[in-house]
């Protein structure tokens, strides 16, 4: 009888580390998630790699050439240009935020007073 408790036991413990084994594997959002902690230089270097490979694959060749009377200039930027554009690209979701933030404690404030809340007196013309 003793053999057979310890039997399931053993058992019973091979089970529960083949299913955690199992559902590990299944499990691929975390498993991506720990390859990327552990490897990050791999992964990025791999999509640097395939957007490269796949933007020289699927590049395409100009079947249609435009002609020699109609030419496109493009416009050369300046490299301050660049930069400026580039920190007020950057610069907009850092706006957005703070100015959320402002809005959220202008309405907390007003709520904590009781004044946004306030019926208007209606003798009082508003301009």
């Amino acid at each position: 009888m003793v053999e057979l408790i310890r039997l399931s036991e053993i058992s019973r413990a091979q089970l529960g580390q083949a299913h955690a084994h199992f559902k590990h594997k299944l499990d691929v959002p975390s498993r991506m998630k720990d390859s990327l902690k552990a490897e990050p230089v791999k992964w990025v270097g791999g999509s640097l790699a395939a957007g490269f490979l796949g933007s020289f694959l699927f590049k395409g060749k100009n079947k249609q050439k435009t002609p020699e009377r109609v030419k496109t200039v493009k416009k050369e930027r300046n490299f301050l240009i660049s930069l400026l554009l580039l920190g007020l690209t950057m610069a907009k979701p850092a706006a957005k935020i703070y100015a959320t933030k402002l809005l959220k404690d202008y309405f907390r404030t007003q709520l904590a007073n009781g004044t946004l809340l306030k019926k208007r007196d209606r003798s009082i013309p508003p301009y």
